[in-house]
């Protein structure tokens, strides 16, 4: 009998505090715990980010993290410009940034924090359930404007004007995105840019026949369990010669091992190497508490490992 995947246990392990180097450990522990910094976050990271920021300062009632939100190429531009000491984003760097890194030395210590995903949304109305690559693509670059003009498994599925939404230009999903399911063709002029993505859930919330991508971060209310203001499709890729391949739903499941197409890497970037609050925070993140945070928002745990549940 086929197995079905239904969720992710994590693992307990002790970890490593790599970054004391033999210092002691009440000296060391004491200088990243106390103390107010900023970090800068990609907004479509924003709800898990907090999460984790609450509980750092929970556990130690002396320090204070305050969050700027801003897209994940405004973020990667301070770091460069030394504007901001630490981010957390939705890509590592290009090429003309790391040649910017290289020409002028500049040092960056790079963390993997999560695996996030892309969840392509419509309005819980809508029948449609799965969607592939060439259909994206085709809604998504205005190629067809009204949803009876699908075809295939989705012909006479349903009908209605499309209102095609997208994350704003400068944020990480943006890219990953038009790379992925769009192979880099422009969107159409007429898609609505939406500055948040508290507006892209009201948008396809309030319109039945919208359609629209967001952070799996911002439709996680528990785990797996997803939001249902908004309807998740499963997507298929489309390979060069045209075949469809596999309809993947957004599942915690599917991103860990993979089978879902849009996901994505969510870094930590930073220019600090003092031993302060930066540091102690960082290594929160990537130890136990910080990444059973990540799983309990939906996104996938890198540093400590998980086990995909199964059921016959």
């Amino acid at each position: 009998m086929k197995k079905k995947l239904c969720g992710l246990l994590l693992l307990f392990l002790i970890p490593a505090l790599l970054w004391i180097n033999g210092c002691d450990y009440g000296k060391v522990r004491s200088v990243t715990t106390i103390g107010d910094i900023t970090i800068g976050v990609d907004e479509t990271e924003s709800p898990v980010i907090k999460k984790e920021a609450d509980e750092f300062m929970r556990l130690n009632t002396e320090s204070k993290i305050n969050m700027q939100l801003k897209t994940t190429n405004e973020l990667m531009a301070d770091l460069l410009n030394g504007d901001m000491k630490t981010i957390i984003v939705n890509r590592e760097f290009n090429q003309q940034e790391n040649e910017h890194l290289s020409k002028f030395k500049i040092e960056v210590k790079k963390n993997k924090a999560a695996i996030n995903a892309i969840g392509v949304i419509i309005n819980p109305s809508n029948p449609i359930t799965k969607l592939n690559y060439t259909e994206l693509r085709k809604i998504f670059t205005g190629e067809i404007t009204d949803w009876k003009e699908l075809d295939g498994d989705n012909k006479d599925v349903y009908k209605g004007k499309l209102k095609v939404f997208i994350a704003r230009r400068n944020s990480g999903i943006h890219e990953i995105f038009k790379e992925k399911a769009l192979g880099w063709s422009e969107y159409a002029k007429g898609d609505v840019i939406c500055s948040t993505s508290t507006q892209m859930l009201n948008e396809i919330k309030s319109n039945a026949t919208g359609i629209g991508f967001i952070s799996m971060s911002w439709i996680t209310k528990f785990a797996d369990t997803l939001n249902t203001d908004v309807k998740p499709v499963k997507i298929a890729p489309v390979d060069s010669a045209g075949r469809v391949g596999d309809y993947v739903g957004l599942h915690q499941a599917y991103i860990a091992n993979k089978s879902y197409p849009l996901i994505f890497d969510v870094w930590i970037l930073s220019r600090d190497f003092d031993m302060n609050l930066s540091v102690g925070f960082t290594s929160f993140l990537l130890a136990y508490e910080g990444q059973k945070i990540i799983l309990n928002s939906g996104l996938v745990p890198v540093t400590q490992p998980v086990r995909i549940i199964q059921l016959n």
